[in-house]
């Protein structure tokens, strides 16, 4: 299993805001994945994006992933672990500049590189009531 970036939002804004945010911001157009686990999937011109809407990940290593409903995969096309961490760190910003969404980046499921919360929000939020 190859390593990945992965940015895990917790909306708080309806499903279909989200999708047009994250395809506004790569600049790609979102559309219905099939045949692989991802909801919508975007090619970039060296890059793939996989926007899960729900995820079961649990906590691990004090990373709260079941906080955050929604997983965006970056996968690197030329196998390039640099473009595709700056891909990543692109597309975590300009989410962040929205100030809408909590955001949390990781790497390879295992290291946080970067957090972003709404204006006035803590840096992660509320557990979510099953």
């Amino acid at each position: 299993m190859t390593s990945h970036h992965s940015i895990f939002i917790h909306p708080g804004h309806p499903a279909e805001a989200l999708v047009a945010d994250v395809a506004l911001v790569c600049g790609g157009r979102l559309r219905r994945a099939v045949n692989v686990p991802a909801d919508y999937i975007a090619s970039l011109s060296d890059a793939t994006l996989e926007l899960e809407m729900e995820h079961e990940y649990e906590e691990d290593k004090g990373i709260p992933f079941e906080r955050y409903q929604v997983v965006l995969t970056v996968r690197g096309s030329n196998s390039s672990m640099e473009r595709e961490a700056v891909i990543s760190r692109q597309i975590f910003h300009e989410l962040a500049a929205l100030r809408r969404y909590w955001l949390v980046l990781i790497f390879d499921l295992q290291t946080v590189i970067d957090t972003a919360a709404p204006p006035g929000q803590g840096a992660f939020p509320s557990a979510r009531k099953e």
